[in-house]
């Protein structure tokens, strides 16, 4: 689940209803007491099971029971959640007990879990011990592995997701965007659903999905909940993207004998991941306090980057967001000690380190500019400088350039989008930049000849490179990140034609742009 930050009226708004709803009595069993936690797609309540006379978490899920296809769409997500985890009894996964709909409403009746979630544990007593942090991803790899063989994928492992009880014991909650291998896959609208610095790069990219991106973000929890730091957290969110999909983590030095795990655990495609009974085998090694984790897939041997082109084939969908990677890299496990190898320095020590730094000034006094040459050091090359601009990209004009930067070859461009507007404002509801649902966009067939892209719905936020050759038109919705395969112009527009198919048009979109050249 992505969670959101309520603020303003919406802080005061949600705090007035909590006050109207505790003592209520849900379905004429569950009693609410106090709110225990908010998040993007619902409130968790501490709550009394009058029937079973046991306390229960009830989680009010903020869809309603009824509505337009959109709403229909996040129920059956919903259920699907209470589903998922319903079928999946396991210490280290939260119990699911009922799932009800009360006025207009669903709720999802769960286990009560009392303590906090491991992002509250970091941020109240800072960051765990290499030692506990190997012991809670035993429990949490355990959890997996019973998720992963019900057919599930958790798709949002983050430390805020694993709630600690009394005995400190992890349990993994919060299935909300969980999809169901034999389901509908849940984000045909186009919504990025999760938290994006903890969402493996073959998400960020639109690629295929897996149990291997549930084990990436389990190892960017690990990295998060021992070094204190998301290791992919960056200001803005282009940038986030930008460096889930390409850069590689800023790890610290808190992790000791856990850095290689969690490095083996980040690769950047999933065939560089070690397995789940290889991970398990080295957290065994830490948790119980060894230096050496025994062996991995070496960090240090690492494929290409993912990247994406705009001169790749056609064959972006529209529910990610995202234009996937154009060609598949070969990949080789390679197979080396955690424990790095002991590398002879080559610098001269004691007197003779000083003779040759004696030497090297002797060599620049007379002139020849060694010093450098002597040590065999040269300057260190500066890191590219990500350029990051905002625009408003109106739904009443065509294609619109973004001003503030160019793009060249190679360079790796990452776009996140939010906003809202309408094809129709005198008949047809807001949208953001990933388009209509299915319903509101067949009823516009009607004008199916003003789209610019016919197989993406209208309002879909588009994008495209302009330069000395054409260049496809591909989704952009609310967010992407690519690599530049030629020098251009990067240009957004609705998916809505010109001319008097604008003239109905209300609302923008606003957009942020990174562009990072090719070291």
């Amino acid at each position: 689940m992505r969670e959101r930050v309520i603020s303003g009226d919406g802080d005061h708004q949600a705090a007035t209803r909590a006050e109207r709803a505790s003592g209520r009595l849900i379905a004429g069993r569950y009693l609410l007491h106090d709110v225990l936690g908010r998040g993007g797609m619902g409130t968790v309540w501490r709550a009394h099971d009058q029937l079973l006379d046991r306390p229960v978490a009830a989680k009010e899920l903020h869809i309603l029971t009824h509505g337009d296809e959109e709403h229909r769409v996040r129920m059956r997500r919903a259920i699907r959640e209470a589903r998922a985890v319903a079928r999946v009894p396991h210490p280290h996964v939260v119990g699911v007990h009922d799932l009800v709909e009360y006025e207009d409403r669903l709720w999802i009746v769960m286990e009560l879990v009392e303590g906090p979630s491991l992002a509250q544990r970091i941020t109240e007593s800072g960051p765990l011990t290499p030692q506990h942090t190997a012991a809670l991803g035993l429990q949490l790899l355990d959890a997996l592995e019973a998720v992963h063989a019900a057919g599930t994928l958790h798709r949002d492992v983050k430390p805020a997701n694993v709630l600690l009880r009394r005995d400190g014991n992890a349990v993994l909650t919060d299935f909300g965007i969980a999809a169901l291998d034999d389901g509908e896959f849940l984000t045909t609208t186009g919504e990025l659903v999760g938290s994006l610095e903890f969402m493996a790069p073959e998400r960020v990219m639109g690629s295929e999905v897996g149990p291997a991106s549930d084990l990436w973000s389990l190892g960017a929890t690990l990295a998060t909940v021992c070094g204190g730091q998301s290791p992919f957290r960056r200001p803005a969110r282009p940038a986030t993207l930008h460096a889930v999909a390409y850069e590689q983590p800023l790890l610290s030095e808190r992790l000791g004998p856990l850095r290689p795990i969690v490095e083996a655990l980040l690769g950047k495609s999933p065939e560089e991941r070690p397995p789940a009974a290889v991970v398990r085998s080295a957290l065994r090694h830490v948790a119980a306090g060894e230096v050496d984790a025994g062996p991995l897939p070496s960090a240090t041997m690492r494929v290409g980057r993912p990247s994406v082109s705009f001169t790749d084939a056609d064959t972006v969908t529209s529910g990610r967001g995202v234009i996937p990677a154009g060609e598949t890299v070969p990949t080789s496990r390679h197979t080396t000690s955690l424990k790095p190898a002991h590398q002879p320095s080559s610098r001269p020590r004691g007197p003779k380190r000083l003779l040759w730094t004696m030497a090297g000034v002797v060599v620049l006094a007379a002139g020849v500019g060694g010093g450098l040459f002597l040590t065999g050091v040269l300057p260190p090359k500066e890191a590219p400088k990500t350029t990051t601009t905002s625009q408003v990209i109106q739904s009443t004009a065509g294609w619109q350039g973004i001003t503030e930067v160019s793009v060249q070859r190679g360079d790796r461009v990452s776009v996140s989008a939010s906003g809202e507007w309408t094809v129709d404002h005198r008949s047809k509801p807001m949208t953001g930049p990933a388009g209509y649902g299915a319903a509101i966009d067949r009823s516009l067939d009607f004008a199916k000849n003003c789209k610019v892209k016919s197989t993406s719905p209208f309002g879909t936020l588009l994008g495209r490179l302009v330069g000395a050759k054409d260049f496809p038109v591909h989704v952009v919705g609310r967010g992407m990140a690519f690599k530049a395969s030629g020098d251009g112009t990067l240009q957004l527009r609705i998916n809505d034609g010109d001319g008097t198919c604008l003239e109905d048009n209300r609302g923008t979109v606003t957009v942020q742009v990174s562009v990072t050249p090719q070291p």
